[in-house]
């Protein structure tokens, strides 16, 4: 009788959330229904990098998005992002308009009906202002995704997401070109019928001009996600667990931030 009654619980907390994105980083393979759309407000905070000394010494960094994502058919998605950043530094302070991206998502195989869902994402977007210092600069952006997900368990409540992402930065100025690499893994389980608790990780890599090594970082941390109806929210919290080339103990706190918080709060109509 027990675990009949713990059965039904999972299912019960499989059926209200589904397989809803748990995670602040990784993407998940699914797309939204045909006519739904969904709206989405997301707050990064870049914390903890050291840029000099004094107040800049507490540099403190927010990159805010407003995406709105629609289903377009049974297997694919559109999705218009508007990006802002806000700054607490010496040379760069208040909030400034940053750019766009447009992004298209097709699933190319169904986790609820496949043993794995693989997806297939890429974001042509345009940037003017720099996440490292708050410097202006007009640069164009091409990020693409390969994106794998695999739900299991008693009523599929565990839900496991990995993205393979490649992104090209070319500065129109200086005819400056930037490379970055990332893999991106997530672990989420459903916990009653409106919450997901997991923890994720990110390996990323940068190269100026293809060739000149930037940093390496990798980041880990949890993340909860809460939903009841069409609303949703997400919390993810990572920290640099190591970097190279390291510049304070084992972390790079130049290149990349040493702890990171996202904050995404949504409906889907």
């Amino acid at each position: 009788m027990k675990a009949l009654l713990t059965t039904l619980t999972l299912a019960s907390a499989a059926t209200a959330i589904g397989c809803d994105n748990p995670f602040g980083y990784s993407y998940l393979t699914e797309t939204l229904k045909p006519g739904k759309v969904e709206i989405v407000q997301w707050v990064t905070g870049r914390l903890g990098r050291n840029l000099g000394s004094g107040y800049d010494a507490r540099y403190r960094g927010f990159d805010l998005k407003t995406e709105i994502e629609w289903g377009i058919s049974e297997n694919e998605q559109l999705s218009v992002y508007v990006n802002s950043r806000y700054f607490e530094q010496t040379s760069r302070d208040g909030l400034l308009f940053d750019g766009f991206q447009v992004a298209y998502k097709k699933m190319l195989s169904n986790p609820d009906t496949q043993d794995w869902g693989v997806a297939l994402y890429i974001e042509p977007g345009y940037s003017q202002v720099s996440s490292k210092n708050g410097a202006h600069r007009d640069q164009l952006k091409l990020e693409t995704k390969l994106l794998l997900q695999h739900n299991f368990g008693t009523s599929d409540e565990w839900i496991y997401a990995a993205n393979l992402i490649g992104e090209l930065e070319h500065e129109t100025a200086t005819q400056a070109d930037t490379v970055k690499f990332k893999l991106t893994q997530g672990l989420a389980c459903a916990v009653g019928a409106n919450w997901y608790l997991g923890a994720e990780a990110i390996v990323e890599a940068e190269w100026a001009e293809l060739n000149d090594h930037q940093y390496t970082a990798v980041l880990a941390g949890p993340c909860v996600r809460y939903q009841s109806g069409g609303f949703f929210t997400t919390f993810t919290v990572l920290a640099q667990v190591t970097a190279t080339p390291a510049n304070k103990g084992d972390l790079n706190v130049t290149k990349k931030s040493p702890y990171e918080t996202r904050l995404r709060v949504g409906y889907e109509f």
